[in-house]
């Protein structure tokens, strides 16, 4: 009995040896399926590309993903490699760079992501600024341009890069002499804009700052800021210049000339008389008389007061239009502490900046805004792990070993027992 228990684990033996040998004759090097993590891709993608592809590799991304190394898994899989991905962990990450249409310059950073996601934002010099991801993402400004940024989170990166540069016009302000027209003019100057103005003095004629043309262009003047329709001449004019691309800054008092209609981001509501004497231990706006705005519906409001609109924006035709609620802003700025000046001269040049107009001039740039989709574009969507398919008919070489194993170390057991050599 023993002696054909020696002969049965003998026959294994050579039966499984030769499985062996049959399946290394048929299988070729390199084939079949590969599976691989983002930490080893860069060694085994050089080793695909050198020795032999495989038949189907399987990419599990548990952080992020090169350009070069979806570009190179894209070329696998147009060469008849079959490539899938999967990542449950893979974060949606996005970055948008453009600069801010302002003379001082700046740059604005846009980042889409999950709510609760620590953000940094960081340039070639190192880290900027982080934050936690809201509901729309986050955003970022910041005062000087930005050639290029990265957005990390945990492993993941995107990276954005300017593509343009911009380049202004003038401005042009309409009113009626007075501290508004005089402080908005001197602040939107400060700030770097090259400012005409035309101002109502009198019935017999208007203070004129520059050259301001009867017709208005927006190959002119980037935008315009109407503080008063006293010295609007041609109302139809401005609509004309607004449809055409330009952009338009305009008080609740100015907006209601009839002539400017078509031009209405809302209508007047409720009005709230100024503070005195004015208030600076909290937000210096709240002590400025406003008209609240009751937006047009296709209208987006831009700020708010407690529940009244201060500030709306619409679209008409190719121009933007921003209507102003708040009076006689000037307080702000004489009035308004130490920092009253800059953050009046701010917020104007911010509002200009929402409607300007300006010319783009393209930049080379090489970014990776958005790497998740990047990967769905070049690779497909996302498919199940390798774990997760069924393989049918499939012997796992693993077993196949240790049944080898076993029925050699049994036959040599039971030889040694009866004392056979």
């Amino acid at each position: 009995m023993r002696v054909w228990l020696e002969r049965g684990a003998h026959l294994l033996g050579i039966a499984i040896i030769a499985w062996f040998l049959v399946d290394s004759l048929r299988a070729r090097p390199g084939t079949g399926l590969q599976v691989v993590e983002v930490e080893g891709l860069v060694a085994e993608l050089r080793r695909w590309s050198t020795v032999a592809a495989p038949e189907e590799v399987h990419v599990t991304v548990d952080r992020a993903v090169s350009p070069v190394q979806r570009e190179w898994l894209a070329a696998l899989a147009a060469a008849g490699t079959r490539v899938g991905w999967d990542g449950d962990s893979v974060l949606p990450l996005a970055v948008a760079l453009d600069p801010i249409p302002d003379p001082d310059g700046g740059t604005r950073i846009r980042v889409a992501a999950p709510p609760g996601r620590t953000l940094v934002l960081e340039d070639d010099a190192g880290a900027i600024d982080s934050v936690v991801s809201g509901g729309t993402g986050a955003r970022f400004s910041t005062r000087s341009p930005l050639r290029g940024v990265r957005v990390r989170s945990g492993g993941f990166v995107a990276e954005s890069a300017l593509r343009d540069s911009i380049s202004f016009r003038r401005l042009l302000v309409i009113g009626k002499v007075g501290w508004e027209s005089g402080m908005v003019t001197g602040a939107l100057e400060e700030r770097g804009w090259q400012v005409d103005a035309r101002l109502a003095l009198s019935p017999h004629g208007d203070v004129v700052q520059g050259a301001p043309p009867e017709e208005l262009d927006p190959a002119r003047y980037s935008a315009v800021v109407v503080l008063d329709s006293a010295a609007l001449v041609g109302p139809a004019r401005l609509v004309r210049y607004v449809r055409d691309g330009g952009g338009l800054v305009i008080t609740t008092r100015a907006a209601s000339a009839a002539g400017l209609a078509r031009l209405r981001v809302g209508r007047p509501g409720r009005v709230v008389p100024p503070v005195e004497p004015f208030d600076t231990s909290a937000d210096p706006r709240r002590s400025l008389g406003l008209t609240a705005i009751v937006p047009a519906e296709d209208a987006v409001p831009l700020e708010l007061r407690d529940d009244l609109v201060a500030v709306a924006a619409r679209r008409v035709d190719r121009g933007r239009v921003v209507l102003v609620g708040y009076d006689d802003t000037w307080r702000w700025r004489m009035a308004g502490g130490a920092n009253g000046v800059e953050e009046h001269r701010a917020w104007w040049a911010g509002l200009v900046a929402s409607v300007a107009r300006v010319e783009h001039t393209p930049l080379p740039a090489v970014a990776d805004e958005a790497p998740l989709a990047a990967i769905v574009q070049l690779l497909g969507p996302p498919s199940a792990r390798p774990a997760d398919i069924a393989t049918a008919g499939a012997f796992p070489r693993g077993w196949a070993f240790a049944a080898l194993a076993a029925a050699l170390l049994l036959q040599w057991l039971s030889r040694r027992l009866r004392g056979a050599p």
